[in-house]
């Protein structure tokens, strides 16, 4: 178990039902300084700098250009520069939101059912039952870190996924999901 912030865990409570205890609790890993995430983070302030100086030069050349006989090679690199701009300022927006969402989530696992919780400007809540974790699978990479994911009949497109990611420990979480769909199939609930 790790060290969850007490508003989420606050919010967890909440959730909770009657007679329902946590049997695990955790936070997605912080990957937002992967080198993945590094990159594009480094590429969209590089990009975001580079446009916008380059900008500064379409704009003082932009009289000169009107007054020559080609406007149309000055628009297109007005517009290539917007493009430019844009995608560096989608780069950085993404990677601050990965973070943010990460630190924002967390990961319950009770004796009656695993709990996603998500908090942002609405409270975003995803319960599995043990007769979801018939369609559960999970993918562990280097250092015991994985993902669990979860697919039920309502999810038709294959590329969809769900579930806990970017976790400590998977094979044991996995193991504690498991048992806990035999324990709920030999009760009968």
């Amino acid at each position: 178990m790790s060290d969850v912030p007490e508003k989420l865990q606050e919010l967890v409570n909440t959730q909770l039902k009657d007679g329902e205890t946590i049997q695990w609790i955790d936070q997605p890993l912080a990957n937002y300084w992967s080198v993945g995430a590094m990159i594009a983070f480094s590429c969209g302030i590089c990009l975001t700098v580079g446009i916008i100086h380059e900008a500064i030069i379409v704009v003082r050349g932009f009289m000169f250009a009107f007054n020559t006989i080609y406007p149309f090679e000055a628009i297109s690199m007005c517009l290539a520069g917007a493009f430019y701009l844009l995608l560096g300022l989608l780069l950085v927006f993404f990677s601050l939101k990965r973070r943010r969402t990460t630190k924002r989530t967390v990961y319950v696992i009770t004796n009656r059912r695993a709990i996603i919780i998500q908090r942002g400007r609405s409270l975003l809540n995803t319960t599995y039952y043990p007769k979801d974790f018939g369609n559960m699978w999970c993918e562990e990479r280097i250092h015991g870190v994985g993902d669990i994911y979860f697919r039920g009949a309502e999810w038709s497109a294959p590329w969809y996924k769900a579930g806990i990611v970017n976790i400590l420990n998977v094979k044991e979480v996995e193991r504690l999901l498991l048992e806990l769909k035999r324990t709920k199939l030999a009760e009968g609930t």
